[in-house]
């Protein structure tokens, strides 16, 4: 199927703004944006992607979508032509999205795709529910300059539901202990048992003791941690803690941080939260309310299209406990890790099933074997090659050859598109998608 300079989609979004030209569906190349944070690995992103790093700057997450703060750039297939998504979705949103996904979620992608790579822990935080996050948007927009990063908590009216899928063994916090195991752990750290005095024990325990430390002091916190930080330095060099106990992470994200505030009230959070691992393959979803970090680690990440974060410490960005406290919802599920549902021979994809309603995803393997499938897409999919073996993966269109799969590379797939996939062997491609339901 051989399209002229004149036909591509590029040139027709360009050209739809006036002329109202109708799109055609295929696939096509999406170059997604590097965030440099520190916190960021300097080399699974760079080698994932096949691209250098000699000023060996942290590459913490390669985003894939239409947020505002890092839209991806939609190409065509020859490079000639390019033009952010957000921008694409705004000029020509139906023949990208489809009738169904704008109706539920407008003239937006609902989600936003990312490979994460942390060597050195994030932020201690949660995110809002939809409601919270419009009336938290609307607030800021009424009494703060337009998107001022230093002081805003919303960057966006969307809540922020997320999945986290493992490319490498993946470690992180998420969600409250028991609270027996919470005030077992206090109760056996003498600087730490008096936090509990007065706390009965009610399904607000929890949270009670989360807003005392929360509130403490610089000079009650580095009376509270020092001793506990010190005694703990010398156990680990006498024997070094294994990976699988929260003291070996409270030790790495002591060291990790400013040295203008050594005592970090997120330390806390080592010795409340549960600690994850997960093995490539394992994934764990988070939903609203629910207080999380991520440690170490390699993954896809695949959220509701959206940038809004309250912290709770690990961090020298804006923090506001109040807005933190406010937001924590300690009844919900606290840990929900994701096995994916195995594909069959006629549906090979593996399905990360949650109960998100602006995503769902999915992951394609081959070993020693190639294989061919149909696809026809109802709303728009984002697709990333993670691996690639010796022979490359093809994306065809009425059995022509469009374009040819290399790994760390990213396509967007509009609505309505009819697409034959030819996958090699050794093999590995994540999808991300809108779900029917």
């Amino acid at each position: 199927m051989e399209e002229g300079p004149q036909d591509t989609l590029i040139s027709l979004i360009l050209r739809s703004m006036t002329l109202k030209l109708p799109l055609k569906s295929r696939p096509y190349p999406l170059k997604g944006g590097i965030q440099y944070y520190a916190w960021g690995d300097k080399g699974a992103i760079p080698k994932l992607l096949g691209i250098s790093n000699e000023a060996q700057k942290p590459h913490a997450e390669f985003w894939m979508g239409a947020h505002p703060d890092l839209p991806s750039t939609l190409l065509d297939v020859d490079n000639s032509l390019a033009i952010p998504l957000d921008q694409a979705m705004g000029s020509a949103p139906e023949p990208l999205l489809g009738e169904q996904v704008m109706q539920r979620f407008g003239a937006t992608l609902p989600f936003l795709f990312k490979v994460l790579s942390a060597a050195q822990p994030l932020s201690i935080q949660v995110h809002p529910t939809k409601e919270q996050a419009e009336l938290g948007f609307a607030r800021e927009q009424n009494s703060m300059p337009p998107m001022d990063v230093s002081e805003r908590l919303f960057r966006d009216k969307n809540h922020k539901p997320e999945i986290i899928a493992a490319l490498s063994p993946f470690y992180g916090l998420c969600g409250f202990r028991p609270w027996s195991e919470i005030r077992d752990r206090f109760l056996s750290i003498p600087q730490w048992a008096p936090l509990l005095d007065g706390i009965q024990e009610t399904p607000q325990s929890t949270q009670e003791l989360y807003r005392r430390v929360m509130e403490l002091d610089s000079h009650q916190r580095q009376k509270t941690l020092e001793p506990l930080l010190r005694d703990l330095h010398n156990r680990h060099q006498k024997v070094a803690f294994e990976r699988n106990d929260p003291s070996y992470w409270l030790l790495k994200a002591s060291a990790s941080l400013s040295t203008s505030d050594p005592f970090d009230r997120g330390l806390f959070s080592f010795y409340m939260l549960h600690l994850i691992c997960l093995e490539p393959g394992q994934a764990m979803f988070v939903r609203a309310g629910v207080l999380h970090a991520y440690l170490e680690g390699t993954g896809m990440e695949l959220m509701a299209n959206s940038n809004n974060v309250l912290r709770g410490g690990l961090t020298t960005k804006t923090m506001d406990v109040e807005a933190l406290l406010a937001h924590l919802d300690v009844q919900a599920p606290q840990t929900q890790l994701i096995q994916p549902t195995p594909g069959s021979l006629k549906e090979p994809w593996s399905r990360f099933v949650t109960p998100a309603r602006e995503f769902e995803l999915q992951c394609l393997m081959t070993t020693d074997q190639s294989l061919s499938l149909d696809q026809s897409t109802t709303g728009p999919e984002i697709w990333f090659a993670a691996k690639i073996g010796n022979t490359p993966s093809k994306l065809m269109v009425q059995e022509a050859s469009v374009l040819v799969m290399q790994q760390g590379e990213a396509f967007f797939i509009p609505a309505k598109t009819q697409v034959r996939v030819e996958v090699a062997p050794e093999t590995t491609i994540y999808r991300a998608l809108v779900p029917d339901t």
